[in-house]
């Protein structure tokens, strides 16, 4: 029973997008990066993952999030898995 559930978590943690956090950018503007830990992961999912963080960050602060620009890149040969990068403000 112990092995199903290692089993089970291992893969949900694949699942699992890494993300850079909230980087301030300067300007009172910050990003949000995600990452898919796969090349079939899409990047419209990778931007509405960002866009709820940055969302949350905004929120944390007692203000609404602003969008300023979003760049998605698809998944590519050689390993490069697919990212989507959102640039905003909290104000």
């Amino acid at each position: 029973m112990k092995s199903l559930a290692a089993i089970a978590l291992l893969a949900l943690a694949g699942c699992a997008v890494p993300t850079t956090g909230v980087v301030p950018r300067g300007d009172d503007m910050f990003t949000v990066t995600r990452q898919g830990s796969s090349a079939w992961v899409s990047v419209d999912s990778l931007k509405t993952a960002a866009l709820q963080e940055a969302d949350a960050f905004c929120h944390s602060r007692g203000k609404k999030m602003k969008f300023m620009y979003n760049k998605d890149i698809p998944a590519g040969p050689l390993g490069r898995w697919p990212e989507s990068e959102v640039l905003f403000k909290c104000d």
